[in-house]
């Protein structure tokens, strides 16, 4: 009997999570009153947009992901308080089971590797080592670190020739932004496709946080954090992108390690996070931009995020944002936001772009992808394709950025 009764219990633990009659509602507090009632519920709801409890504000929709059992009494409370809100998504585990199409169905499931579906990290890090053996002479495999976990941290190098300036890329910072990666991978195959390695040197590390995406394939699909686990601690992982060394533990950023956005025991516990951190610090006299892909929200943010401080070369950041949201824009009409973090959504601590700016290099990015909020995290595959050709259009503009910074212009 206790056998059994522990085998039930290993097997429930291994058990995928499901989302079945969860939905995501956005929120229109327009009161203090409202918004202190929202952020009361930090340890009850899933806080999709924005992440964090103390991000939302007066006059600002707040997307959250309500579990079933709490949706009537959730939704009686917000009626309530006189708080407006529309349902978003009716029931989450239909959108991720949507998210995702039959692979037999797929148009492109004949064609070699298919950059239009969501891939394991498994079939990433393959992809990584065929990359390097289909282009010998223009991609280099290296892997920059190991998780927490034990998975490599990939990287692919692009580049013709040495001693040209370099810019890089990262993605999957958060796990559950399966968006962010996709773009990664397409990325690399446009770039050889392209003639900008004539020019640049351009690394790209498809997913940052291998052990937390990996997880959301296997176990839980709107995990967040990395997979960390200390002694004394009920709950794993930390924020990633909280973890810098960039006005860590600030604003935005919590000390409590069960909260999506805990920044950590101290400045780079986490082994992913450290390992983007010392290439950066290795290779920063070559470093001309730094952009890292998130997601949601269609967002061009640069620094600062945990500061309302002005960075010394705003206006040079400002004039790449503002090309930039004018190429996104260019394919699909897909209206992008932009400016500094922490005036432009929320002040949040600890971000990899902040780092690599106080670091020293000169142009450093997040940019937040589709969509703003029908499918969130969600995003269906079928969108995979616009994402990938209109977020190059964005990356051509950072490439003439670097380009002018290798070259000593500062536009403003």
């Amino acid at each position: 009997m206790k056998l059994f009764v522990l085998f039930s219990l290993v097997s429930l633990a291994l058990a995928k999570k499901t989302f079945f009659g969860d939905q995501v509602l956005t929120l229109y507090p327009t009161t203090q009153d409202q918004v202190e009632l929202i952020r009361g519920y930090e340890d009850e709801i899933d806080f999709w947009n924005p992440g964090y409890p103390s991000q939302v504000h007066e006059n600002s929709p707040v997307d959250v992901r309500i579990e079933k059992f709490q949706l009537m009494k959730f939704k009686r409370t917000m009626k309530d308080a006189g708080i407006n809100f529309e349902v978003k998504i009716g029931d989450v585990q239909m959108a991720i089971d949507e998210q995702v199409e039959p692979r037999s169905n797929h148009p492109k499931a004949l064609i070699g590797y298919n950059y239009d579906v969501y891939h394991t990290y498994d079939q990433i890090n393959s992809w990584t080592m065929d990359m390097e053996q289909q282009y010998p002479t223009l991609v280099t495999r290296s892997v920059i670190g190991t998780s927490w976990e034990g998975r490599d941290i990939p990287m692919l190098t692009l580049k013709t020739s040495d001693s040209k300036p370099a810019m890089l890329v990262d993605c999957g910072f958060h796990a559950r932004e399966w968006i962010s990666p996709a773009f990664c991978q397409c990325y690399v195959q446009q770039l050889i496709d392209s003639e900008i390695l004539n020019d640049l040197t351009i690394h790209v590390i498809p997913v940052v946080n291998v052990d937390g995406y990996e997880y959301t394939h296997t176990t839980d699909r709107m995990w967040r954090k990395t997979r960390s686990k200390r002694a004394g601690s009920i709950c794993y992982g930390v924020d990633p992108n909280r973890n810098c060394d960039a006005g860590w533990s600030g604003p935005g950023s919590s000390s409590k390690p069960c909260s999506e956005t805990y920044y950590g025991p101290e400045k780079e516990s986490e082994p992913e996070v450290k390992a983007v951190a010392d290439f950066i610090r290795a290779n920063i006299n070559s470093l001309k931009a730094y952009v890292t892909f998130h997601a949601y929200g269609q967002m061009i943010l640069y620094p600062y995020s945990y500061t309302e401080g002005v960075a010394a070369t705003k206006d040079n950041l400002d004039y790449y944002a503002v090309a930039a949201y004018n190429a996104v824009k260019t394919p699909y009409n897909t209206n992008y936001i932009y400016g500094p973090g922490a005036t432009t959504i929320y002040l949040a601590a600890g971000g990899s772009d902040d780092f690599a700016y106080d670091a020293g290099v000169p142009l450093s990015y997040t940019i937040e992808l589709r969509d703003e909020g029908r499918y969130g995290f969600a995003l269906p595959e079928r969108q995979i394709e616009p994402v990938c050709i209109e977020t190059f259009n964005l990356m051509e503009v950072m490439h003439q950025g670097a380009r002018d910074r290798a070259n000593g212009i500062i536009l403003e």
